[in-house]
């Protein structure tokens, strides 16, 4: 990396401080002024997003429109930016590993967006989880996970967890399945590399391009043929390449402006 990067990552890097700081405050005072209202404290989430992947140097390309009505979106993941690259686009709560909850500034923004944390390897915790993510949908608020359970670099993707597949068919949630690429491998975050590092790496980077194409609605029925479908779905939608206008295949949904 030549000193660009640095000087230029670490630009981005403060300037990802103080937005989220300044949502923190925005999120604390209108909790303190109205009763708060999941739309609304998603649409502040939004507007953080939207001016993260600003000053991040982000270009984020749709392909796909969001059906309307709550919607249990379901990604693979890559990267902690999958996060606010989603919420740029649909204003929903997350479930997240509860290690971001214990992150500065962030893991506060994430618990005032009503973020629904979880701890994998504990049952009680999953449970609990799936318990939250149905009081959420149950609100009429889109609730997204990534129920690869873990970042990857691809390619593809791996086997999704079962759990809120069954909640779905439990439940008649419909579900939207979305694909997420980045323009390059090294974009994603792996739970080796050191946070710092890969953000100085990747948004030293004059630009960074993200692909998310947004999936049909999928009735629930049988959770395994669901988790099948929406694997599938995804996996065949991680191709388009990234930094070039997508040219979508027969069975995908014509592209969309951000706005």
């Amino acid at each position: 990396m030549n000193f660009m990067y640095y000087v230029r990552g670490f630009v981005r890097l403060t300037f990802f401080l103080l937005v989220t700081a300044f949502t923190v405050i925005w999120m604390k005072l209108h909790a303190l002024l109205r009763v708060p209202d999941r739309w609304e404290v998603a649409r502040i989430g939004q507007h953080w997003a939207r001016m993260l992947m600003a000053v991040l140097g982000v270009e984020v390309q749709i392909r796909g429109e969001m059906p309307s009505g709550r919607q249990l979106i379901l990604a693979n993941h890559r990267s902690y930016i999958d996060i606010a690259a989603i919420l740029s686009v649909i204003p929903c709560n997350f479930l997240s590993k509860k290690e971001i909850g214990e992150w500065p500034l962030v893991g506060a923004a994430a618990r005032m967006n009503n973020t629904v944390f979880v701890d994998r390897e504990c049952r009680k915790s999953r449970k609990l989880a799936r318990k939250r993510a149905k009081e959420v949908l149950d609100q009429g608020m889109n609730f997204a996970a990534f129920p690869e359970g873990t970042t990857t670099r691809g390619p593809g993707i791996v086997r999704f967890y079962k759990g809120l597949f069954e909640v779905a068919e439990e439940n008649g949630y419909p579900i939207v399945p979305i694909a997420l690429e980045y323009g390059e491998r090294d974009d994603a975050w792996v739970d080796q590399d050191g946070f710092l590092e890969h953000f100085i790496r990747c948004f030293g980077k004059q630009r960074v391009f993200v692909s998310i194409a947004i999936g049909p609605q999928v009735q629930p029925g049988d959770p395994l043929h669901t988790r099948l479908f929406v694997e599938n779905w995804i996996k065949r939608n991680l191709t388009v390449p990234v930094g070039v206008p997508a040219q979508p295949a027969a069975d995908q949904i014509p592209d969309l402006a951000l706005t």
